[in-house]
C-alpha cells in the first residue's frame, strides 16, 4: 500500500513541477479572467439595444398627448432629432440609417370613439433575432402605455363635456316643471328650444364617451352612463313631439318620465365625473420589489453584471483549463514515447492516472483560490456555505478534468487535443446558461447540457455565491456522474493503449 501510494505522490509532484516552471501559465489562469471580468463589469453599460427610431404623428394629434406619447416611446426607444414622412423614414429603414419606425395613424379619438382599433404600424430590419424580439417586447409595453395616455385623455374630455351636460340638465329639469303647471304657447315654444338644446348636447356627450370595451376595470359604469343618456335622449325627443303638437294634457306622464329619466342622468354622470380618468382606464396598478430587500435588510434588487456573471466565469475558468490540461496530458505522454517507460517501470495506469488528477486538481485550486479571492475585492459575495463552495468547486474540477482526459485518450495528436478542446469551449458558452438560459432550448438539447460540467458549475455556483442556498442534488449527482464515468473510461482506455505501446 505504501509503494502504491508513493508512486501516485511520484506521478502527482511530476505533474506540479512542470506546471510550476511555467509561472506565465499560473498567473494567466487567474490574471486572465479577473482582468476579462473587471473590464466586462466596467465596460457594461446595458443589455437592452440602443434602437435608433423614427416616430410619425398625426397632424391633428392634441399638442399635450403629442409630448406625451413621445416621451413613453423615447423611455425604451433612442428618438432621431429629424422628421420624416413615412416614405423617408422606410428608406432610412432599409439604408440602416434608422433602427425603427413608428407611424400614429391619423384621426385617433374618432375611430376610438367608433369602436375602431387604431393600428400603430412599427417597423424594422433586424437581423438579429434576439433585437427584434427587443423591438417587438418594447413596442408592446410601449403601445399599452400609448393606449392608456389616449383613454386617459379621451375620458378627460368626456367628463369635461359631462359636468356642462351637468349644469343643463338642471336646468332643463326646471323647465320641464314649469311644463306642469299652465304656461303660454309662446313659454311652450321657448322650452322646446332649450330642451332641444339640452338633447343636442347629451347626444354630443355619447358619442364622446368611449366604448366600454376598451376600459380595463369601468366598462360596466360606463355603459350605464351610455344607457341613460340613450334613455334620456329618447324621452326628451318625445316630449319635444308633444309640444309640437300643443297637446300637454295628454304627455303629462312622458314629462313625469323625461324629469326622472334626466335626475337619474345627472346622478350618473355624478359618478362619472368623479372617478380620476386614470382609474377608470386602469384600475389595477402594480408595486414590485425584489424579496433580497427583506432577505439582507437593506434597500437593493439584482446584482451588478460584474457580480452576477462572477459565478460563470469561475466555473468557465474551472472546466476550461482542467479540460485543457488533461487533453494534453496523456496525448503528449504518449507522443513522447513516455508509455513505453511506464510499461516497463512497477507503476500502473490507474496510478498515473490519479497522480495527474491529484497535480491538476490543486493546480486548479490554487488558481480558482486566488481568483475567488479576487473577485470578493469586486464586491462578489459568498452568501452560502465555504465547505459547500469547496466541494462543490472540487467536484467540478474532477468532472472536468475527465472530460478533459477522455479527450486525450482518443487525441491522436496535440493540435487535435487542443481543437476538441476549443469545441468543449464552445459548448460551454453556448449551452451551459452562462449567457443564454438552458429554458431557452429545445428538449432534444437537454443530453447535451447535461454531460457539460459547467452547466452544473454555474448552476451550483450562482446558488451558493448570490442566493445563498443550497444547490439542488441534482447539482451534485449529475457532477458525480460524470466523474464516475468519465474516469471509468480514461482508465479503460489508456489501459488498452499501455499495452499496446
Amino acid at each position: 500500500m505504501t509503494r502504491w501510494l508513493i508512486r501516485i505522490r511520484a506521478y502527482f509532484l511530476k505533474e506540479v513541477r512542470e506546471i510550476r516552471r511555467q509561472p506565465l501559465l499560473l498567473i494567466s489562469l487567474v490574471a486572465g479572467p479577473l482582468l476579462v471580468l473587471v473590464i466586462f463589469g466596467a465596460g457594461f453599460v446595458n443589455s437592452n439595444p440602443v434602437l435608433r427610431t423614427a416616430l410619425i404623428l398625426p397632424d391633428d394629434l392634441p399638442v399635450e398627448l403629442r409630448t406625451q406619447i413621445t416621451g413613453l416611446v423615447g423611455l425604451n426607444f433612442r428618438l432621431v432629432n429629424r422628421a420624416y414622412t413615412p416614405v423617408e423614414a422606410r428608406a432610412a429603414l432599409a439604408n440602416g440609417d434608422l433602427d425603427v419606425v413608428q407611424i400614429v395613424p391619423d384621426n385617433v379619438f374618432g375611430k376610438l370613439q367608433r369602436g375602431e382599433n387604431p393600428t400603430i404600424l412599427i417597423y424594422s430590419n433586424a437581423i438579429n433575432p434576439l433585437v427584434e424580439g427587443w423591438i417587438q417586447y418594447l413596442a408592446y409595453a410601449q403601445v399599452n402605455e400609448i393606449n392608456k395616455a389616449l383613454l386617459t385623455e379621451q375620458t378627460r374630455l368626456a367628463q369635461q363635456q359631462a359636468r356642462a351636460v351637468g349644469v343643463r340638465i338642471a336646468v332643463g329639469a326646471e323647465r320641464l316643471t314649469n311644463l306642469e303647471r299652465e304656461v303660454s304657447r309662446a313659454e311652450q315654444e321657448a322650452i322646446r328650444q332649450e330642451l332641444r338644446t339640452l338633447r343636442a348636447l347629451i347626444v354630443q356627450f355619447r358619442d364622446t364617451i368611449p366604448p366600454e370595451s376598451l376600459f380595463a376595470g369601468r366598462g360596466d359604469d360606463v355603459e350605464q352612463l351610455r344607457a341613460r343618456a340613450n334613455e334620456a335622449i329618447r324621452s326628451l325627443g318625445e316630449v319635444e313631439a308633444i309640444l309640437s303638437s300643443g297637446d300637454l294634457e295628454r304627455g303629462l306622464d312622458e314629462l313625469r318620465d323625461s324629469k326622472e329619466l334626466l335626475r337619474l342622468l345627472d346622478q350618473q354622470i355624478a359618478i362619472f365625473v368623479s372617478i380620476a380618468p386614470e382609474t377608470i382606464v386602469s384600475p389595477v396598478q402594480q408595486r414590485y420589489q425584489n424579496i433580497r430587500t427583506e432577505a439582507i435588510g437593506q434597500a437593493s434588487g439584482a446584482y451588478p453584471a460584474v457580480v452576477y456573471y462572477a459565478p460563470g466565469v469561475l466555473a468557465l475558468l474551472v472546466q476550461h483549463t482542467a479540460v485543457s490540461l488533461g487533453a494534453l496530458a496523456l496525448v503528449r505522454e504518449r507522443m513522447m514515447g513516455a508509455f513505453e517507460l511506464f510499461r516497463v517501470s512497477p507503476a500502473n495506469m490507474v496510478q498515473l492516472l490519479i497522480g495527474k488528477y491529484l497535480g491538476y486538481t490543486v493546480v486548479i485550486a490554487v488558481a480558482s483560490a486566488a481568483l475567488a479571492a479576487a473577485m470578493r475585492l469586486l464586491g462578489v459575495p459568498l452568501n452560502g456555505s465555504w465547505l459547500l463552495f469547496i466541494l462543490l468547486l472540487l467536484m467540478l474540477t474532477i468532472a472536468s478534468l475527465g472530460v478533459g482526459f477522455l479527450i486525450s485518450t482518443v487525441a491522436g495528436s496535440d493540435s487535435q487535443a487542443i481543437q476538441f478542446a476549443m469545441i468543449s469551449l464552445l459548448l460551454s458558452i453556448f449551452f451551459s446558461g452562462f449567457f443564454i438560459s438552458r429554458d431557452s432550448f429545445a428538449a432534444w438539447v437537454e443530453p447535451i447540457i447535461v454531460i457539460i460540467p459547467m452547466s452544473h458549475g454555474v448552476v451550483g455556483f450562482q446558488d451558493l455565491m448570490l442566493r445563498g442556498i443550497t444547490p439542488e442534488p441534482a447539482v451534485w449527482i449529475d457532477l458525480g456522474v460524470i466523474a464516475i464515468v468519465t474516469f471509468g473510461l480514461v482508465t479503460f482506455l489508456t489501459q488498452r493503449q499501455f499495452r499496446r505501446a
